[in-house]
């Protein structure tokens, strides 16, 4: 008898618990957009032999697509370095694919240890977007600094 008590009020709690919760339905509504993560990065130049790479991630906030995307983004006028001087990027410059059903894709920043004799360098990267997804207003800077 006791057990079967035990049973009821354990049903009963369960139900009036959840008959309280807000409906938790996990929809993002809100316009896709595109951000950096993280924002800043700093990275030693290292070697010629093993140069400084740091990684910047594009990260789609919204819903997925079910074909490649493409997204744009420039290269800084901020960047006190320049591209194939003192630093590469991986893929084509100024354009990144977010593959297919994939929230992220990540550009690969690349020192050149021999170009950067003294002193710091900034690469700077810009998102831009495409057509259908802007870039996010808080988030779409990349600053990477290059160290000694």
């Amino acid at each position: 008898m006791k057990t079967k008590i035990y049973l009821l009020l354990i049903t009963l709690i369960s139900i009036s618990s959840v008959s309280c919760m807000k409906n938790r339905d996990n929809i993002y509504e809100g316009a896709d957009v595109v951000e950096f993560v993280p924002i800043t990065a700093t990275v030693k130049k290292g070697t010629v032999a093993l140069p400084g790479t740091s990684v910047a991630t594009i990260q789609l906030v919204g819903h997925q697509k079910t074909v490649d995307t493409e997204i744009m983004y420039e290269i800084g006028t901020a960047s006190t370095g320049v591209s194939g001087t003192h630093f590469t990027l991986s893929g084509t410059i100024g354009k990144a694919i977010i593959p297919a059903n994939s929230s992220a894709v990540t550009i690969t920043v690349t020192a050149i240890p021999a170009n950067i004799a003294t002193g710091t360098r900034t690469v700077v990267l810009n998102l831009i977007g495409n057509a259908s997804i802007g870039a996010s207003a808080n988030y779409k800077t990349f600053t990477l600094t290059i160290t000694q």
